[in-house]
């Protein structure tokens, strides 16, 4: 499997995150990229800023993609959403899952709206969408968690 990781990430917990799914990825014998996005202009939590991204990656070489980001305002981030939105055309044929990591550790803070947030761009780009992860990170990344999480990420894909 070759497997593109697509991620946002300011705090720098989504990059780990993403770094634990491509070692554990890797150590399968998959092979697998992140593809970290890069804006230009000023990002709002809510999405009202006037951004562009600056590096929208080529996805054709992949068979499976991963999209990545931060809750930011009990929602998906803006510049995921917006990559899904204005770049994503079609993943037909593709396997695609989406992961969020959130600071807050209740219900309502939105990790399940991004997901389905996610998702529906997924599906609508005619991915074959597989069930997605949440991290929590509550002020400092947990790192048995996260391996557990980045596990549970591979067995989804059957990896």
């Amino acid at each position: 499997m070759n497997v593109g990781i697509v991620i946002h990430t300011t705090s720098g917990h989504t990059l780990a995150f993403a770094r634990a799914i491509e070692e554990l990825l890797k150590q399968k014998g998959h092979e697998a990229e992140i593809l970290p996005l890069r804006t230009a202009g000023r990002v709002t939590p809510t999405g009202s800023g006037n951004f562009s991204i600056r590096n929208a990656p080529e996805l054709d070489e992949f068979d499976t993609v991963l999209f990545g980001g931060p809750v930011w305002a009990f929602k998906a981030s803006p510049v995921i959403m917006k990559f899904l939105v204005e770049e994503v055309k079609s993943l037909k044929n593709k396997k695609a899952l989406s992961f969020v990591t959130m600071g807050l550790p209740f219900k309502f803070t939105g990790g399940d709206r991004a997901l389905r947030m996610m998702n529906e761009q997924l599906e609508a780009a005619l991915a074959d969408v597989v069930e997605g992860e949440k991290l929590l990170y509550f002020l400092k990344n947990d790192k048995e968690k996260m391996l557990a999480a980045a596990q549970r990420i591979c067995d989804n894909l059957g990896a």
